[in-house]
């Protein structure tokens, strides 16, 4: 029986009040970061090892999706450890017949409804697919006993101290109060089973031939589909990019389109990537059920009618993070991934959208309305050479008829550089030398070959731009195209 049980409910709903930034991701960032290298003690070490070790009930010693599970700097809701409630708690007070009922009679009554409830279990809150405890239980109480016993979920001297109880019972600091009732109703039924149970002589020798409860898939596509997972997904592929679409959407900024429109517009939520993402799921901005309909795509490339204009291109920067996420977690709540392999790979680089903007003039006409994407290259005075990857990079279709071409720019950093956390607190860019390397989309092919990238032979041109890259579009760098 695989261990994949009740992930550290680390939901990351955060808040950035203090960042001056109003779409600044710095703490969520540091909590991702954190989440990928806290708790090793959690980790399942059996997972390390071959196959068979993989299933070894024996082998493993802790929660294995609770590994990463680190608490975010400033998390509404973070991982926290609490005691298994008292037996007077109110879930045990309504059943204390229990106490004169055997072992079989408590399964009956309280460990099988679970098993056949419509509604998930109180793991929904923490993950999004993959995990529910009625993955658990068996079809018998002789075989659910035995499979728990051997993976070591069960404590035969101090049951209140078993494993499983340890991990029906971790939860947000802030609960859902419905599913907080359904967690309380679970510790109390599974506890007075449990306590019945390592009493029963036959049950505490039954051996069983099936001991594959809980999930058939692997640890590392549960961890994905958790909640804190997702959330970091979205900031890096949605939320960095809010600020493009923040002079309609975002209520600081937005009085004029409320006035007319009403307060549905302002779906961006300040300074809360979680609830900006529970806003877009509720309002069918994002639809998991059809991605490619979701109003997030559809609306700003100009597939049905937006009021603010065409904002992004079918297959540019913006539309490939929005269309990832979406497809991400539109795999996710519907159980699509089976194996590691079928995973999204990890972007290897972070972003995030700033408040410079920078302009091509005397661009030739005959590229009217082509995409154009420029990246950025420091100049090292020290090593006296340019950068070894972009710091900046940008991409909008060219006003042929003004002969221009502009746009704010995104900063870039490679993930696990010192200059990704600089960029999630402030995207600026050093003053200085920057290469502006000029490529320009003749074919199409970015619209034709999702998720085509770019490259060596769309490429038109380079400029040297020393400037001071200052925010607002008054202050707008300017330089001659190529």
């Amino acid at each position: 029986m695989r261990l994949l049980l009740l992930a550290g409910c680390a939901v990351l709903t955060i808040a950035i009040a203090g960042c001056s930034h109003p779409y600044s991701v710095e703490k969520a960032t540091s909590a991702r970061n954190d989440s990928e290298t806290a708790d090793p003690g959690d980790r399942d070490s059996a997972h390390d090892d071959s196959a068979a070790a993989h299933h070894d009930h024996s082998a493993h010693s802790e929660h294995p999706h609770a590994d990463h599970a680190a608490p975010p700097p400033a998390a509404h809701h973070e991982p926290a450890s609490h005691p298994v409630s008292p037996a007077t708690d109110s879930a045990d007070a309504d059943h204390q017949d229990s106490d004169s009922l055997t072992p079989l009679q408590i399964f009956k009554k309280r460990i099988t409804p679970i098993l056949q409830a419509k509604n998930p279990s109180s793991c929904s809150e923490c993950h999004l697919s993959g995990v529910d405890l009625k993955e658990y239980i068996g079809p018998d109480q002789e075989t659910t006993f035995a499979s728990l016993r051997a993976a070591g979920l069960i404590d035969m001297e101090n049951p209140d101290a078993s494993k499983l109880l340890k991990f029906i019972d971790r939860r947000p600091k802030q609960p859902n109060l419905i599913t907080d009732k359904i967690r309380r109703e679970e510790l109390a039924a599974f506890r007075a089973w449990i306590r019945a149970a390592v009493q029963d002589p036959k049950l505490a020798t039954a051996q069983t031939a099936d001991a594959n409860l809980g999930p058939q898939i692997p640890d590392e596509v549960i961890r994905h589909a958790r909640k804190d997972r997702v959330l970091a997904s979205f900031i890096d592929n949605v939320w960095s990019e809010v600020g493009r679409c923040a002079a309609c959407h975002s209520p600081d900024r937005n009085q004029k389109q409320v006035k007319e429109h009403g307060e549905q517009v302002s779906w961006i939520k300040l300074r809360d990537p979680q609830a900006t993402l529970d806003y877009m799921l509720e309002a069918g901005i994002i639809n998991p059920d059809d991605p490619l309909e979701s109003m997030l795509l559809t609306k700003p490339t100009m597939q049905v009618e937006h009021g603010g204009g065409q904002k992004i291109v079918v297959g540019d920067r913006t539309y490939k993070q929005f269309r990832r996420f979406i497809e991400d977690y539109a795999a996710v709540v519907n159980g699509v991934y089976e194996t590691v392999e079928a995973l999204p790979p990890e972007s290897s680089e972070v972003s995030q959208v700033s408040e410079i903007w920078l302009k091509f003039t005397d661009v030739p006409a005959r590229f009217d309305k082509m995409l154009l994407r420029v990246d950025l290259y420091r100049w090292n005075r020290e090593s006296k050479s340019w950068s070894p990857d972009h710091w900046a990079t940008a991409d909008r279709l060219i006003a042929g008829d003004r002969r221009l071409w502009q746009q704010v720019l995104t900063i870039t950093a490679p993930r696990d550089s010192e200059r990704a956390g600089h960029i999630r607190r402030e995207p600026r860019l050093p003053p200085g030398v920057y290469l502006a390397k000029v490529y320009i989309d003749q074919t199409e092919k970015l619209q034709k070959q999702y998720p085509a990238e770019l490259a060596d032979e769309d490429f038109i041109g380079q400029v040297e731009i020393d400037s001071r890259w200052q925010p607002g579009y008054g202050r707008m760098v300017v330089a001659k195209f190529p």
